[in-house]
């Protein structure tokens, strides 16, 4: 079901199930679940309270065999209902509209020194590893307080949790984990003898010490954002210039009228959808969608790749337009669990794209389309590698 085609689009096997219903019986490895393949179904089930993320529960649908256990402390993304909410609204602060756009200088100045870095090594450079995700890394060092001679270290053990191909891969994984955790605990450590203005601080004085949550809450929330925010922003932006670069005319008209780069943020997200393999829950009771019932126990994958590519929700869905204008993405996901740092997100990826289409305004790929590698098996989806050009009209740093 991973086999694409056509590196933007859908796998075949996929949209053919989408012909079929709103919502379809698949086999999973861990028993039969229902995958729903419609923009309306996905929408109604992720907002419906009577969906749970809680791994724990006997029959929840994974795609891979594992032993269920239950859920942790901090692991806020798997709770439901008011255990849910009171993460929610600890971090909602660190999120807020204010809070991001106060991170907008940095976020522009990181960027631009990235950009001055690889023009001044001149072309070829893989965007990946010069741009993509030390832009990503970077914003989550800010965010959580992460000293900047220290980034380097994050930057190198993050990449290891979401590089699953090179050799020794298991072991360089677990070892990044046990890195990066035992860091956070030592930062949480700094944090309370010396706070700072980040998150970790913030948490630390209004959550941590009146004892609202303990210690490994703190380090587990902290570690989740830490993972999910680094790899889907890295991805987006390599990916998200990757899909550019093969439109030229998407490219040209982005990089021609900065009015179109809020727009085409949203529309590299919705035709992207790298989150591909979908949002799992089980019905705790029976709940109707349309001519079909989910009946309570059963499984639930929501598919943000197909609702994104719904043709009775996006006119030529398989289509890239930066100027397309619609109903709002899934790609965030919906409901109570709408991924809590799409703010974040959103900023971070309108300045590396304005940043980047801007000082490279005749940016190009180094190699031809079909040489551009691309993880399809992985439960991000994106570019490898981003080898790229430029010739010798760049734009200088702003003063």
């Amino acid at each position: 079901m991973t086999d694409r085609t056509c590196p933007y689009d859908p796998p075949a096997g996929l949209l053919d199930l989408q012909r079929q219903a709103p919502l379809v019986k698949v086999q999973l490895p861990t028993g039969p679940a229902w995958l729903v393949t419609s923009y309306d179904a996905a929408r109604t089930l992720l907002d419906d309270p009577r969906m749970s993320s809680d791994m724990g529960r006997e029959g929840f649908p994974t795609l891979y065999r594992q032993k269920m256990r239950p859920v942790l402390k901090g692991s806020f993304m798997r709770m439901d209902g008011e255990e849910h909410a009171f993460y929610r609204t600890m971090l909602a602060g660190e999120f807020s509209v204010k809070r991001v756009a106060a991170m907008r200088p940095e976020i522009e100045q990181a960027c631009d020194q990235l950009l001055d870095d690889m023009i001044r090594q001149g072309p070829p450079a893989n965007l990946h590893d010069s741009y993509g995700i030390p832009v990503s890394s970077s914003s989550i060092c800010r965010l959580l307080g992460v000293p900047y001679e220290d980034a380097e270290f994050f930057t190198t053990h993050l990449e290891a949790l979401f590089d699953p191909h090179r050799a020794g891969a298991p072991e360089r994984i677990a070892k990044s984990k046990a890195a990066l955790s035992a860091y956070l605990d030592e930062l949480v450590t700094r944090k309370q003898k010396e706070p700072g203005d980040d998150m970790i601080s913030r948490l630390v004085a209004d959550y941590l010490v009146p004892g609202k949550v303990d210690r490994p809450e703190l380090l587990l929330t902290s570690y989740l954002l830490l993972a999910a925010g680094h790899e889907t922003t890295a991805n987006m932006i390599t990916t998200g210039t990757a899909a550019l670069l093969m439109h030229p005319e998407q490219f040209a008209l982005v990089r021609d009228d900065p009015k179109l780069l809020r727009g085409a943020v949203e529309e590299l997200l919705r035709y992207l959808s790298i989150f591909q393999f979908g949002i799992t829950r089980i019905a705790t009771e029976d709940i109707r969608v349309g001519d079909q019932t989910v009946a309570a126990g059963e499984g639930i994958v929501v598919s943000p790749l197909l609702g994104n590519r719904d043709e009775s929700v996006y006119d030529d869905p398989h289509t890239l337009d930066v100027r397309r204008r619609g109903r709002p993405h899934l790609s965030f996901g919906h409901g109570p669990h709408l991924c809590v740092g799409h703010t974040l997100a959103r900023i971070e990826l309108q300045i590396a794209f304005e940043r980047l289409l801007t000082r490279l305004p005749d940016l190009r790929l180094a190699v031809p389309e079909p040489d551009i590698p691309f993880r399809t098996e992985t439960l991000v989806f994106g570019t490898v590698d981003l080898p790229v050009t430029w010739g010798e009209r760049t734009e200088r740093t702003p003063a």
